[in-house]
């Protein structure tokens, strides 16, 4: 049932006040983008709130041979994108293009008529909960009759900017938040790189090893059947690149059964494992790695690394590659996907100090973890605080107070 709306207020089929759409299949073959100046949002350059309400200068960019050929639609800046498959924490990303751009066929696109702001247009769009939308939990995904036929609370403009101005006020605290979490990664390279030196360099003379003989063992990941729904009913984590947001691996979005890992190739990995992304669109800016503090089990795109704790450390690791994933990202071949070469990466010569300054180096970065989880728990409070304030702006109660 509808929740009655404050004199002024309408509800509105989202189709009715805004022209919902998609955007075009991406062109296939690099010979369309090179040296392009056309941009070309993808589903990944869509962020969650709090990171691109206005994406600009998206990855990839088309060039006129691929205008030539293709008939793209060119989107306008101010455009909704909203995912229309994936993941159904990816369904809810949302951003607004901040400037003119070509739209990925994932991605359907919703322009508003007069009577809304586009920033009052994305902020409702964050309550629309994908789940809610779609019937299929293990390939979700939205129809465009869906969002057009959503429900949108539709104040006056005068009252939209002024739901706008205090969400986006609300939002500055998130945003800070976020910079202090990067602050202190930046922090913990730093001290890495004062107390190691470079390590692709080798700067400081330490002795090296491959990386395969740091190891006591390597596990590869699998993927039960997915036409087998109750191998993905269980409670034992499974961790797949979506999860490695965060340097500690406690929990993941899907989980596994023992029956799922007995009929596929995927393993428990030890806690306390280096867990490492080696296929995935996301190796084109940076290297996602992580350690895992229970067992988990890992998906194909993922490599699980097993240390010999007597002469390295799992936290010097994480480092390690933090500041060595410049040097390999640029190793990342495209096929099918965007990938790491396996072999390449047991070889890599690992620096090797010695272990008593590793144990110093992971001292401190426990010591940042704590304060890191005491920041993290300020962040949910933060979120929670803003998912009210967006209620209460569309109901209308938040003008009324």
């Amino acid at each position: 049932m509808k929740k009655e709306l404050p004199d002024g207020w309408e509800w509105k089929k989202l189709g009715n006040v805004a022209t919902v759409g998609a955007g075009n299949g991406a062109p296939q073959g690099d010979n369309y983008y090179e040296n392009g100046e056309h941009p070309f949002v993808r589903t990944s350059d869509v962020g969650q709130y709090g990171q691109t309400i206005c994406l600009k200068s998206p990855r990839d960019k088309l060039n006129d041979i691929a205008l030539e050929k293709f008939k793209l639609k060119f989107w306008p800046k101010n455009t909704l994108l909203i995912p229309k498959s994936g993941a159904s924490t990816f369904l809810n990303h949302r951003a607004l293009l901040g400037e003119a751009a070509y739209v990925s066929s994932h991605l359907a696109t919703v322009i508003p008529n007069n009577c809304l702001l586009p920033e009052y247009l994305y902020y409702w769009s964050l309550s629309l909960d994908a789940k809610h939308l779609t019937p299929n939990t293990n390939y979700p995904s939205l129809k465009l009759s869906d969002i057009e036929s959503a429900n949108i609370p539709v104040p006056p403009l005068e009252t939209q900017h002024h739901i706008v101005s205090i969400l986006e006020k609300a939002e500055e605290n998130k945003k800070m938040r976020a910079q202090a979490d990067e602050l202190t990664q930046q922090l913990l390279q730093s001290v890495f790189l004062e107390m190691f030196g470079d390590p692709v360099t080798n700067n400081k003379n330490w002795d090296t090893k491959k990386l395969k003989d740091l190891c006591l063992d390597i596990y590869g990941g699998g993927t039960p059947s997915k036409s087998k729904s109750e191998y993905y009913d269980g409670e034992i984590p499974w961790v797949t690149p979506k999860d490695m947001k965060q340097d500690f691996i406690s929990d993941s979005i899907d989980h596994i059964t023992e029956n799922a890992i007995s009929n596929s190739s995927a393993k428990v990995i030890p806690s306390d494992s280096l867990l490492m992304v080696i296929r995935s669109g996301i190796l084109k800016k940076k290297l996602p790695v992580a350690i895992n503090t229970c067992d988990v089990t890992l998906n194909q795109d993922m490599k699980g690394f097993v240390f010999d704790k007597k002469i390295v450390s799992p936290l010097f690791m994480l480092y390690y590659f933090k500041s060595y994933q410049k040097y390999l990202l640029n190793r990342v071949r495209s096929v099918t996907a965007d990938n790491l070469e396996f072999q390449q990466i047991k070889m890599i010569e690992v620096i090797l100090p010695d272990i008593e300054l590793q144990t110093k180096f992971a001292a401190i970065v426990n010591k940042l973890k704590q304060t890191n989880e005491q920041q993290k728990k300020s962040s949910t409070e933060i979120d929670t605080l803003f998912n009210a304030l967006m209620q209460k702006a569309f109901n209308g109660e938040l003008i009324a107070e």
